[in-house]
């Protein structure tokens, strides 16, 4: 009886909290500078099976046996995201940078993405200074005649552009979207410019490692694809700038990091990071694929964090296609060991009867069956499993950001040969983008990009943007807008219904409805309908301060009910 009044009072504690704040400004706390000049960390690096088995097995038994987290779940209360600002915005740090939904990038920069230069110099000599010679996909870290350093990556046999497509497109989104990655390109060389330099060692058959010699070069070579005119293709992907320092990880902070001091799990885009990889079919997404490096600009160095190794993404899965249960299971999934047992493994997955895909160069990449909602990854990420809607709705946001041309520019820079399986990756981005708008912005309220308009003549305006109607979801003329005016004190005020319109003129307040309070800080509270659901969504509450003296009005937060 004690649990239960116990759980009784926690939920209602949570509700609380929940609850409060959507009528109240409170200033969020400034989040600090996370690129002040520091001293260069130590370089680091992480188990694989290690930290698998840790996201898998222990991570999951400690989230079962944490009572606190398992009722924030079941009430759908769970802790929001620490770095966010009054405008639940996250502003630009050493982990993302806001770019395409913050301006609409050109074409060209789309093209272009992270990209400062043309790629290797394949006029000159490449001087490997370390292989890898093991597995179906083999590569190389070459020096060029520049003295620049890139890795060179090379498609599986029967699967000419896959990872190189992969990498390249999704690379340019990644970025576009605001995460740091390295500068990826599309190179031909001849086999002829490769050089093995001093003391490379090499890993044989056997696992015993030794020193690389040109007979171990030329037997990689054979695993490689030349093309016709005697040309390999492959992927070179620049060293990032800065001193590397190995990857970061999904939750707790780098304690030798002064800067790092939010919780990876509790990072708004990390925690975002689901639905723009879920997108992207960015299947492993870990702590393996990723890479922190100790930067310089000015007189200030720090670290900055980067995604990489996009080899994984869309229809690859790096040395065959992409399995077709990416995206539906885990790696190790008990909930589908259990559907298989207690059917007598009679249980027919719905991705089983999903066909190949017709494109080598795409792999298995498709929208019929993607739900954004339910997307797996091979691995468990702390960071992911913490998402709140807000979240996911930032993340959403950003995928909707895109635009038809944008995302066909980001597959026209991986120069498929093949156009037809060009277009059929161009279309199947744009499904799954408008899947995961059309999820996330019917769980919240999808108003956003509020401003004030002055006008000397007419008094001042209130705009917004509806994202819907924006990205093409839903019609103008479907939607309604519920606008209810509140005083200081969290009387209403007045109540608007917008019909078909975005903006709204701001009323001139009395001074009887004036706080003492400076500044006077109205709220003002939207609703959004849609026809075709008849039902009025969640709250955006907009608290904007009005100067009686001037007769201005600033927009000085919002909060987004989830």
């Amino acid at each position: 009886m004690r649990i239960y009044c116990s759980l009784i009072i926690l939920f209602f504690s949570i509700q609380a909290v929940g609850c409060g704040g959507s009528t109240r400004y409170k200033a969020h706390e400034p989040v600090p500078d996370d690129m002040m000049n520091i001293s260069q960390p130590a370089e680091r690096n992480i188990n694989i099976i290690a930290d698998a088995f840790d996201k898998q097995i222990i991570e999951q038994i400690e989230q079962s046996l944490d009572l606190s987290r398992q009722l924030r779940n079941i009430f759908g209360k769970r802790k929001e995201a620490y770095n966010t600002d009054d405008f639940d915005e996250v502003a630009n740090s050493s982990w993302f940078v806001n770019r395409n939904f913050l301006k609409k990038m050109s074409l060209e920069e789309i093209f272009k993405g992270p990209d400062k230069g043309n790629g290797p110099d394949t006029s000159g000599v490449w001087t490997i200074f370390r292989a890898k010679s093991q597995g179906v996909t083999p590569g190389f870290h070459i020096r060029d005649s520049r003295g620049d350093k890139y890795v060179i990556k090379f498609d599986p046999p029967g699967y000419l552009e896959m990872i190189i497509g992969s990498e390249l497109v999704s690379t340019k989104l990644f970025f576009a979207a605001g995460h740091h990655t390295p500068e990826n390109y599309r190179v031909y060389f001849r086999p002829e410019i490769l050089v093995l330099g001093e003391n490379v060692n090499i890993l044989d058959e056997k696992g015993t490692k030794r020193l690389m010699t040109d007979s171990d070069l030329e037997d990689i070579l054979k695993k490689v694809e030349i093309l016709p005119d005697g040309r390999i293709l492959a992927l070179a992907s620049k060293y990032i700038e800065g001193k590397l320092l190995g990857p970061f990880k999904y939750k707790g902070t780098r304690k030798d990091d002064p800067n790092d001091l939010i919780p990876h799990q509790h990072r708004r885009e990390l925690r975002g990071l689901r639905v723009i990889a879920a997108w992207l079919n960015h299947f492993d997404t870990k702590a393996g694929n990723s890479m922190d490096s100790y930067v310089t600009e000015g007189n200030r160095s720090y670290v900055r964090h980067y995604l990489m190794d996009f080899g994984s993404t869309l229809g690859s899965g790096a040395i065959s296609p992409a399995d077709m249960r990416t995206g539906f299971e885990n790696y190790f999934d008990p909930h589908v060991i259990f559907l298989n047992f207690i059917s007598l493994g009679l249980y027919v997955k719905p991705w089983e009867k999903l066909k190949e895909n017709e494109y080598p160069a795409i792999g298995n990449y498709e929208s019929s069956l993607f739900r954004p909602e339910k997307y797996k990854f091979i691995n468990p990420n702390p960071a992911f499993e913490n998402m709140t809607d807000r979240d996911g709705y930032w993340g959403a946001k950003i995928v909707m950001s895109f635009t038809d041309e944008q995302i066909k520019t980001a597959v026209s820079s991986a120069g498929y040969s093949d156009q037809d399986a060009a277009d059929y990756l161009s279309r199947t981005i744009i499904e799954r983008r408008d899947i995961v708008g059309r999820y996330w912005f019917s769980k919240v309220n999808p108003l956003d990009k509020f401003k004030v308009i002055a006008d000397s003549s007419e008094g001042s305006f209130l705009s917004f943007s509806d994202l819907a109607i924006d990205g093409g979801l839903v019609h103008s003329e479907d939607s309604y807008y519920q606008i209810v005016i509140r005083r200081p004190d969290g009387t209403r005020y007045s109540k608007i219904v917008l019909e078909n319109d975005t903006k709204f003129k701001l009323p001139k307040f009395a001074s009887d409805n004036l706080s003492t309070e400076d500044p006077n800080i109205f709220l003002i509270e939207f609703r959004t309908r849609r026809e075709s659901s008849g039902l009025w969504s969640k709250r955006v509450t907009v608290f904007v301060v009005y100067r009686e003296d001037s007769e201005n009005y600033e927009i000085v937060a919002n909060r987004r009910e989830s």
